[in-house]
């Protein structure tokens, strides 16, 4: 009787009993989750430790400041779509496909809620010159990435002649108005019509082709 082992707990253990590393990504997901629906400023600590269900203590055991869980937010952001970005890259596929791949990805795939946009210009407007460093340097090796793919189109013959920089630009600006909470306002997000609408008016533009004039 004495040796009977503790009854196994049902689903989810509690916060407090998961690994390190998997409560700061709960942190990570909750701040993402509030910091993009709300807005920085409109933000404590308290409400993502609310939203976690652990203490501000346990937050600030893993991250010293508000501005430093932004921070930490906005780069693993950046480097999960710099991720994505390089898996399509080194997959199989012309460039012109693996472009079409990241415009469905995006398009069919980003939550609606997410605001990328606004939380750069949170960043720039509440975070201090160090960290918004930190989220700049995610950002730049992001923008690489698609960047070297706009390269390799044009040097592959599948891309016409252009300044990679600028076809990189031209395609995130592109790109973010039909992904997140934007395109969702707009009635685009989720929809795979809107995804190839988009690779269409990238790869061949808004100019009428003799055959369809």
């Amino acid at each position: 009787m004495g040796d009977r082992k503790p009854r196994r707990r049902l689903g989810r253990p509690p916060i407090d009993e998961v690994p390190e590393g998997e409560r700061r990504a709960h942190i990570l997901r909750a701040a993402d989750h509030l910091f993009g629906r709300r807005g920085y400023a409109a933000v404590s600590i308290g409400d993502i430790a609310a939203e976690v269900g652990v203490s501000k203590a346990a937050i600030y055991h893993h991250f010293p400041s508000k501005d430093a869980l932004f921070a930490a937010v906005m780069c693993e952001t950046l480097g999960m779509i710099g991720g994505a970005i390089q898996l399509v890259m080194d997959g199989p596929g012309t460039v012109r496909e693996k472009i079409r791949q990241l415009i469905e990805i995006a398009v069919l795939r980003v939550p609606l809620d997410a605001d990328m946009d606004s939380m750069m210009r949170d960043a720039h407007e509440h975070l201090p010159p160090a960290r918004q460093q930190e989220i700049e340097e995610a950002n730049a090796a992001m923008r690489g990435l698609m960047v070297e793919l706009m390269r390799q189109g044009i040097e592959w013959g599948e891309l016409k002649p252009a300044d990679p920089r600028l076809l990189g630009h031209a395609f995130w600006a592109l790109l973010g108005g039909f992904v997140g909470r934007e395109a969702a306002e707009a009635g685009f997000a989720g929809r795979p019509e809107a995804a190839m609408a988009v690779a269409d008016l990238f790869l061949e533009g808004i100019q009428a082709t003799a055959d369809a004039a």
